[in-house]
Formats: C-alpha cells, structure tokens, sequence
C-alpha cells in the first residue's frame, strides 16, 4: 500500500514537471513539443522509481498431498502362517485404490534384517527390525506431514525397541496379520563371545535370555560343546523379571576352532523352541611372546626374570648368551640385555638394525664405556664406584598402570654411581632414593624411538624384590604383574599416541 502511495506521488509529480517545463505558458504545440513532453515525463518518473525502489512480492497457493508410508513385514514368519496371500492382496488394494491415491503420494518399504524399497515380496527374511521403518520414514519425511501403516504380524527380533522410536507428528496405523496370540516363550536374543582366544588361557561368554509371559518359570541355562556340558545355571523368571543376563568364563585348552552351543531348557507348554538355542565358536590360537635373555654371566636375576615373565603362559624366554643370539634376533619380539659388556658388540648392531625393543639392565658388572658408544638413547656417567639404590614409584607414570608394591620397603638395586642423560624423550617409573631421599633421577624409564620400544633399569639385584613380594605377600604375584606389565607394554610395537 505504502508503495502505490509514493509510486502515485511520483507519477503526479513527474507529469507536473514536464507540463511545466514543455507546456505550460507554451504556445507551440507542435508534435516534437508532445514527444518531448512525454519523454520527459518517462524520465522523471523511471527517476522517481529508482530511488523509491519499490517492492512486489508475490504469493502463490497450491495443494500438496500427504504421503502414506506403508511398511511392510517381509519375515517368514508371514509364509509360515500362511498369510502370504492374504498380504500380497491387502498391498495390491492399497496401492491400487483410487481414493486414497487421490489424497495420499504412496511410498512402500519392505522390511526384515533391513529396510527395502518395496520391488517384491520373498517373505525369506529370519528377522524383523521395525525400528528401521520408523527410523527412515522420520528421516526421509520428517519435513512433510505423512503417515505409517505397519502392516506386520508384531514380532520384533531385531533392532531397537520401536515403541521409543514413534515420531511425535506422524500418525503411526498398525495392521495385524497372523496369529497375534502371545504365548509363553523361552528364547536366547545374544551371545556375546570374543572370536580369539589364546591357549590355556580363559575367555568370556555372555548370554542374554529373555521370557515372555506372566507365569512364575524355572529354567537351566547350559553351555555344551559336543556332548559335554561345559557351564549349567538355573534361572527364575517371573511378569517382573523377563530378562536375565549371564557371564561367565571357560578355559581354551585346545588349538583350533571350537564350536559350542547354548541352550536354554525349553517348557513343556513351549510352543517355539527353535529360539532357545544359539550356536557359536571361537578360535584358540597359541601365539605365544618369544623373549631373549641375554647375558655373559650367570646370575640368580636371570632365573627371576624368567619366572615371573613366564608366569603368563603365552610368553616364552630363553637365556641365551651374546654368541647364541646373533643369527636368532628375529625369532624375537623383545631383547632383554642384561650387564652387556663388549661381547654384546655384534647383538647389539643387529639389535638396532632390526628395530627390535629392548630391556636394558646394568649392574657392578657392566661396562658403561660400551654401553654409551654402541647405542644413541642415552649416556651414564662413569664413576668406577657402586652405590645401592632403593625405588620410590612414580605416581605420576604415563605409558600404562602400576600398582604400588611398597617399593621403599624394597631392598635396594646395586648400579654405578653418577647420573644417566636422556637423548629421548623418556618417562621415569621407578625413582632412585638414597638414604631415604628422593633423588628425583631415574632408576627404571622408559622410551620410544620411532616405533621401538626400549627401557632401562640401573641396577641388579632383581631377584631379591622377587624374594620380598613373598614375604610381604605369601606369593610371588605383586612383583611378577610388575615385570609383566613392563613386558607387555616393551614387546608391543603399537606406538601410545
């Protein structure tokens, strides 16, 4: 309205201005003196219209229809009823019937393990997941008004619970095929099981079993494998309790892939017992972590390391001395160097070339000025003097978990006086203390160098910490998860980002 005003405003004054200018007090009335009259009114007024700079806006209406969205159970469970027919018809008159094509676009899907655009019917599908109708008619439609008609006989196997998955503004219909009676049903929906499992080793089973009805039931769960029950449990279920889940471990004592069945005791009134049982298998695989303990020398630390690392029967050591290891290096996926001297010169080499990880520990007994040359990580200070060293763990420790073993109480490691420097970037696990101070200088670190792992403790004496964890314990297990936690993380090339 205000537009029309100023357009109308802007006519008026355009053609009093070329009236004035061209015909006003003129007395030639001549053909040029019009046109001119008239251009310049055009003038004025496409003048007067650029700067009101008017705006038009146009509105147009028009009628969209609805869609219908029809999700069809496309299970076995129809054909078994024998409602394949009735189903193949009711979807024929639906798509074909001219008043609902008149107020409806009609979209048609299929469903069983997913969701299909309707091309046919096979009725083949083992399961029902009715939350993926609910999930695409929301996600393709959710912008327009539609409705849903879910044309199934009610069973849902699979997938989420699609009464949580209802949209709020679509109009959601349901038509019921089959039997639709609900009866008393044992069944097992999962069973959750690692595909590996190593050799002497336990792995865990979880089984999810589900009852439908209001009566008060017992049952037995058993785990077979051929014809030898391998784990039994008794299960109550009741109106409020319909569900149970169980855990539990079994023992992988052969290579190879086992095959094992769980089975949820059916009841004598138990319609469908084809659900009460789940087949499933794992493979045991014995692949076992091979350790190289090297050393020119015998010492009572050697045997401890190699009991508490083979603790963890999926871990292999062999003491081997510096000569036996040269032509065996990749047989192994750590190094474990203990008090090297100059014999260790040609290992070393084919050490690093390989990219191996490695332990490194020193003692009385090494030889530091062969050390700090034959390889780049770090450099001791030589003192040619002993000092006793006792532990103070690092709480503050990185790369994995160490649980606290009372390490002050621990007797204290035997190494070379003088400080160590770090050319890598390193994390201190265990701190040297001296006379009960701490000395804030590493006695046990850790270190990656492009993808190897490599560690170093200063100091020997091991198998003393190994006698006093059984005396502080009754048992040998605080310090040998130490060394084993040490040794999982050093035989891993799988860099920690």
């Amino acid at each position: 309205m205000q537009n029309s005003i100023y357009i109308l405003i802007a006519a008026v004054t355009a053609l009093l201005l070329a009236l004035f200018q061209y015909i006003y007090k003129s007395k030639n009335k001549s053909r040029r003196i019009i046109l001119l009259f008239i251009l310049r009114f055009l003038t004025l007024f496409t003048l007067f219209l650029l700067l009101i700079n008017p705006k038009f806006k146009s509105t147009t209406n028009f009628e969209e229809k609805p869609t219908l969205v029809l999700g069809i159970d496309n299970s076995e469970s129809i054909a078994y009823l024998n409602k394949k027919d009735e189903v193949l018809n009711l979807i024929k008159n639906l798509q074909n019937n001219s008043k609902l094509r008149e107020r409806f676009n009609i979209e048609a899907y299929t469903f069983g393990s997913k969701i299909e655009s309707l091309d046919s019917l096979s009725f083949n599908e083992r399961q029902s997941n009715m939350a993926d109708v609910m999930k695409r008619a929301e996600d393709t439609y959710k912008d327009t008004n539609y409705s849903l008609l879910l044309i199934s006989d009610g069973n849902q196997t699979y997938g989420e619970d699609y009464e949580f998955l209802i949209p709020n503004k679509a109009v959601v219909n349901t038509l019921i095929v089959g039997d639709t009676t609900k009866y008393l049903d044992l069944n097992i929906k999962q069973v959750n099981v690692n595909r590996y499992a190593y050799l002497k080793n336990e792995f865990p089973i979880e089984v999810f079993v589900n009852y439908s009805g209001i009566e008060q039931i017992q049952s037995k769960l058993e785990i077979v494998s051929g014809n030898q029950v391998l784990f039994s449990q008794t299960l109550d279920f009741d109106i409020s309790k319909t569900s149970q889940i169980v855990s539990t471990t079994l023992n992988a004592s052969q290579v190879g892939v086992k095959t094992f069945q769980a089975i949820v005791k059916p009841l004598p009134e138990e319609r469908n017992t084809i659900n009460n049982t789940k087949n499933f298998a794992i493979e045991v695989i014995d692949q076992k972590t091979n350790i190289a303990l090297v050393s020119q020398l015998l010492h009572p630390d050697l045997g401890a390391l190699k009991k508490a690392i083979e603790t963890n029967e999926q871990r292999s050591v062999q003491i081997l001395k510096p000569s036996e290891l040269a032509s065996k290096v990749n047989d192994f996926q750590l190094i474990i160097l203990y008090q090297p001297n100059n014999n260790f010169n040609a290992i070393l080499q084919e050490v690093f070339t390989n990219g191996k990880n490695t332990l490194v520990i020193t003692g009385a007994a090494t030889d530091l000025s062969f050390l700090n040359a034959s390889q780049p990580f770090y450099s001791q200070e030589i003192t040619n003097q002993t000092e006793e060293y006792q532990p103070t763990l690092n709480v503050n420790y990185a790369p994995f978990i160490i649980d606290d073993l009372n390490f002050e109480d621990f007797p204290p490691l035997v190494s070379e006086f003088g400080d160590v420097t770090f050319k890598e970037p390193h994390e201190t696990l265990l701190y040297k203390t001296i006379n009960g101070i701490n000395s804030a200088k590493p006695l046990l670190a850790t270190f990656e160098s492009e993808s190897q792992k490599h560690a170093l403790l200063l100091g020997e004496g091991l198998w003393k910490w190994r006698a006093q964890s059984y005396l502080d314990q009754s048992n040998f297990n605080g310090f040998d998860n130490f060394i084993g936690k040490l040794i999982q993380y050093l035989s891993s090339n799988k860099r920690r980002d």
